[in-house]
């Protein structure tokens, strides 16, 4: 089977966390702390959960407070009490994960190839920009977006649409990339086309329309991007 063939994108939207920055790390760590192989995933699932739920909140709570509350829900789930220390460990380790094998490679070559690059997160910004400097990364940018600006988290519509209007940009002249199948739903609905790397054997949302573009890694990704006019 062909791949869809897509229109050449104005701009390309890069999500961060996993999909450009490795998590394996912490995911080491919570499963340390935790005592139990399964202390990652049932953290990252709680902690999306509730950054999900957020959107339907009236109170707004920040990207770093619900990562700790959820690190001590997953604790408590496997009966096992997570000291601030520990929390404090793994909300710093956010600030130093590696990239991905081949990241900066690749987004030299998609600025080669003259598309505009911007980062679109749930973390905040400064987090994320200080990650960038220290890795060299922020120089492919050409901006870093945090969903906490808009006080929403993605993939709430708004998040994707307050990015298209920041860069004047059509929002169906926008590739979103990430690995995070809510993420690829919630661009979708918004207007955007959207990229899916399969790492950490993600899987994608079967309700919702494939995405343009499915690799196996940036590489792949940018060889595609190469072919579409």
């Amino acid at each position: 089977m062909e791949p869809v063939q897509i229109l050449k994108p104005q701009v390309i939207v890069f999500d961060v966390y996993d999909t450009l920055l490795n998590m394996s790390e912490i995911e080491r760590t919570i499963n340390q702390i935790t005592e139990s192989k399964r202390g990652y995933v049932i953290w990252f699932e709680l902690f999306m959960q509730y950054c999900f739920a957020n959107n339907f909140l009236d109170h707004f709570h920040n990207f770093i407070s619900i990562a700790g509350v959820t690190l001590e829900m997953t604790g408590r789930k496997l009966g096992r009490a997570i000291s601030e220390a520990e929390a404090d460990k793994v909300i710093e380790l956010l600030k130093h994960l590696p990239l991905h094998e081949g990241v900066p490679s690749c987004l030299s070559e998609l600025n080669d190839l003259d598309f505009t690059i911007i980062a679109l997160t749930n973390a905040p910004e400064k987090i994320v920009c200080d990650r960038m400097e220290r890795t060299g990364l922020i120089s492919y940018f050409e901006h870093v977006l945090s969903a906490e600006t808009v006080k929403k988290y993605k993939p709430e519509r708004k998040v994707y649409e307050w990015a298209a209007q920041k860069l004047g940009v059509d929002i169906h002249d926008m590739l979103m990339v990430t690995t995070h199948a809510w993420d690829i739903a919630g661009a979708q609905n918004a207007g955007m086309k959207t990229a899916f790397l399969k790492r950490n054997n993600q899987l994608l949302y079967p309700l919702v329309p494939a995405p343009d573009i499915i690799s196996d890694d940036l590489s792949g990704l940018v060889k595609r991007l190469q072919k579409v006019k």
